[in-house]
């Protein structure tokens, strides 16, 4: 094939024959490059193994069902093709492949359309798991490859790279896509360190085996990613994304940050806003803020912690170190309710100085949100909470120095970079209640410096868990009995707000379950919450259960995040199957606040790895380690605007080895300083990644 020699940056567009409305399919899909196209790779490789005779089917060469090789290859003529419709709707296409020695049956279900595809006197290739039919083996949905009329002997590829299917660009017509770009395609320009590229394939190298791999190769090892082609393509994009992070990171440090001036009068003043002892890592933390707020440059760290482990009153003392020294200090939380409830502990801890703290919400009365703008912008108000609305255009701040975004991920970049155009450069500190394992820090917030607290504050109660079917969800129900007796409260979480929110599968929704609840408790105050409540019906249901008005408060993940009510210690999660392992974690965290025991049911008909985690497992970092070991990272956090890097090879977690051997030399690099080539290839790299960046 004569291509003209293109560049990993040339438009899949440029490849021959490609066609308008593929090309269109590409774009759908975000393939607009050849890198694009290349670096998603097969997410399965199959053994086709050597080609069996169509009369050895059945016999010990060529495997039945239940023996250790159970995918098979064939090739044959089609010799007759039939479709079947069965009296209840049901398509059957019926294929006959026979060769020299013999015949078999080749099954699709519900695509007649194939039946277009497969024309009688060609030739087809068959391969996949063999069944026992009624009549002998037969193969049901394999895949196949279809050879035309050729008679001649064809080459067979023994390992058969699978790609998943774009709309109508299927496995095949992506692999010969593929193809011809590695034809096209001039080799790119190394720009791996030789420490870090020793011993391993150019990219070039590493992109044709991976789409073309040759007979004798490993098939575990490129199924589990571990074949030196993969470890090419992880350490490239892992030290791609450090240099970027790395850069940034030193331009941020480059700029002049506002200086917060400490005095002796100030640590006395903060002094008298503890409520209690700081624990050592509280204290830690804090230090390490402080330090950050003095040191003239601008501040940009993570504080993470267990669920209840203190990290709001840790960024309450930073934000009063910034307010009771003239300047103004802003916290950005994800729900009304949430912005409420730290209002009234920032009353609590503030006291007679509370007339400096204003609330700014979205759903303020436009007299009531005229008056809070006017008091951020005259710095009287010189604490500020509030939601989404303090990104707002109308909002101004006198001498903003401090911003503390809690749960940042639910927070776009886009938001962030809203408080910079506002043309001030403040502090940032990012408070995490998912606690995150260092591998997965180090790549979501490599720009951060990081601050952890280790330890729950004295007095937190332990959390018993358990685990219930639903045919002996009585059983919660009757702790939640025993408890309401001694005069607590509960929480029962549902995981959709209506029948209609879930579609495939039948849930036992908030609606039903408030109707079960009231049923079995008929002498008891429930209500019930949700996201699509408004919000000040939401906070007046809140307020009640706060104040203990309401005895069993039936939720949403809603409740997921900062809700804090002593007195309730007992929550039931139904289908508790429907939940991550943080996000359960979370949910469990919300109860043992106060002078009892809390007790953790959760009812589910799938005792699931990621349950019997939670029955064992109390450490938030090391459930955090677990949940990231059963889910992809770029779900750890269930969201997709959150600001993660989205690796394409590389995962942070299984990769930490090589993420952290990449960041060393990209920091080391990046003061040596990067030629303008090299910031070139890092932001061709990085245009895959979505970095959490606000500097």
């Amino acid at each position: 094939m004569n291509f003209p020699r293109l560049s990993l940056a040339s438009l899949v567009s440029t490849l021959r024959g490609l066609g308008a409305s593929r090309a269109a399919v590409l774009q759908d899909h975000e393939i607009h490059t050849l890198r694009d196209l290349l670096w998603q790779l097969p997410f399965r490789y199959l053994d086709r193994g050597s080609l069996c005779d169509l009369g050895s089917l059945g016999s010990q060469h060529c495997s039945m069902p239940g023996t250790t090789r159970t995918l098979v290859t064939v090739i044959g003529t089609i010799s007759q093709v039939k479709s079947i419709r069965t009296r209840f709707g049901f398509h059957i296409l019926e294929i006959h492949l026979s060769d020299d020695t013999g015949f078999v049956k080749v099954l699709f279900y519900n695509q007649p359309y194939l039946a277009k595809s497969f024309k009688e006197g060609e030739r087809a290739l068959i391969f996949g798991p063999l069944t026992q039919g009624k009549y002998g083996v037969e193969f049901r949905v394999p895949h196949y490859e279809l050879l035309g009329s050729s008679t001649e002997d064809l080459f067979v590829q023994r390992i058969l790279p699978i790609y998943r299917r774009l709309g109508p660009i299927t496995s095949k017509i992506r692999s010969k896509l593929i193809l011809d770009a590695l034809d096209a395609l001039h080799p790119p320009e190394e720009h791996l360190p030789l420490h870090l590229h020793r011993g391993l394939p150019d990219e070039l190298q590493s992109l044709r085996f991976l789409h073309q791999p040759p007979d004798d190769s490993d098939l575990a090892s490129l199924n589990e990613d571990r074949s030196l082609a993969h470890q090419r393509l992880i350490t490239q994009e892992l030290y791609s994304f450090s240099l970027g992070v790395a850069s940034r990171r030193d331009k941020r440090l480059s700029r002049k940050g506002q200086a917060v001036v400490t005095s002796d009068q100030l640590r006395e003043q903060l002094r008298t806003y503890l409520p209690f002892t700081l624990t050592p890592t509280q204290r830690r933390s804090f230090k390490e803020i402080a330090d950050d707020l003095r040191s003239g440059k601008v501040m940009n760290r993570l504080l993470q912690g267990d669920v209840g482990s203190g990290k709001t009153l840790v960024a309450f003392l930073a934000m009063a170190m910034v307010a009771e020294t003239g300047g103004q200090a802003a916290l950005l939380v994800p729900t009304e309710v949430l912005a409420r409830q730290h209002f009234a502990t920032f009353q609590k801890l503030l006291g007679e100085r509370s007339n400096s703290l204003q609330l700014l919400l979205g759903g303020m009365k436009a007299a009531e949100k005229k008056e809070a703008l006017l008091r951020i912008q005259s710095g009287e108000a010189r604490y500020i909470i509030g939601t989404h609305a303090i990104f707002q255009e109308i909002v101004k701040f006198k001498s903003l120095q401090l911003v503390v975004v809690d749960e940042q991920h639910r927070f776009g970049v886009r938001q962030r970079e809203m408080m910079k155009e506002k043309g001030i450069d403040p502090h940032w500190l990012v408070m995490s209640a998912t606690p995150i394992p260092r591998s997965l820090a180090m790549a979501i917030w490599g720009d951060h410096d990081h601050s952890t607290i280790e330890e729950l504050p004295p007095g937190r109660q332990p959390v018993k868990s358990l685990f219930f079917s639903r045919e002996h969800a009585e059983e919660a129900w009757a702790y939640i009995d025993r408890h309401l007796k001694t005069g607590q409260q509960a929480y029962v979480v549902s995981p959709a707000i209506d029948p209609q929110d879930e579609s495939k599968v039948v849930l036992r929704d908030l609606q039903t379950m408030e109707i079960l609840l009231r049923k079995r408790f008929p002498k008891v105050m429930i209500e019930s919450v949700h996201g699509k409540m408004k919000s000040e019906d939401m906070t007046d249901r809140m307020k009640r259960f706060v104040f203990g008005a309401t005895q069993i408060l039936v939720a949403t993940t809603v409740i997921e995040v900062g809700v804090d009510v002593p007195n309730a210690t007992i929550m039931v999660v139904d289908h508790a199957e429907r939940f991550g392992l943080s996000q359960l974690h979370q949910l469990r965290g919300r109860i043992g606040r106060g002078d009892h025991a809390g007790v953790f049911i959760m009812i589910s008909d799938q005792e699931s790895e990621r349950l019997k985690a939670l029955l064992t497992l109390q450490d938030g970092f090391a459930i955090a380690k677990k949940d990231l070991e059963l889910r992809q990272s770029g779900d750890f956090f269930g969201t997709k605007q959150s600001g993660l890097p989205t690796f394409i090879v590389a995962n942070a977690s299984r990769d930490e080895d090589i993420l952290t051997k990449c960041k060393r030399y990209a920091e080391d690099h990046v003061q040596e300083g990067l030629s303008p080539k090299e910031r070139l290839w890092i932001r061709l790299e990085h245009k895959n990644f979505t970095l959490a960046d606000i500097s």
